[in-house]
């Protein structure tokens, strides 16, 4: 993950379905690690073989959630696996999908 800012934590939720990804729901794994600033690396273990989608964002004011501005825009910077980018809300599944493979793979995202 890459960010622009510093402080605060950074976000990162793993995706098994299009439903869940689309409404931010049921990951089937989660991490919350310190945002030092440029590069930082998470690492999920334990994840089975198959097809996945993250999100993550940078949660600069710390309050367990991605701010937004009053016209509901993000106001923190996020970002998804594949460096998928959507409209108005998150990318389509498939945008951001990648295939899991057992011996595990990298997937680089830039936050904004």
């Amino acid at each position: 993950l890459r960010t622009q800012g510093s402080g605060g934590t950074i976000a990162v939720a793993v995706y098994a379905n299009a439903a869940d990804f689309r409404a931010s729901r049921n990951p089937v794994a989660t991490r919350v690690v310190p945002a030092p600033g440029g590069a930082t690396s998470v690492t999920i273990p334990d994840l089975a073989p198959g097809r996945y989608a993250v999100g993550a964002f940078h949660d600069a004011d710390r309050n367990g959630e991605l701010t937004l501005w009053p016209v509901g825009l993000p106001r923190e910077a996020y970002g998804f696996s594949r460096n998928a980018r959507g409209r108005f809300g998150p990318p389509a599944f498939e945008a951001a999908a990648f295939d899991l493979p057992p011996e595990g793979t990298r997937q680089a995202i830039t936050l904004r």
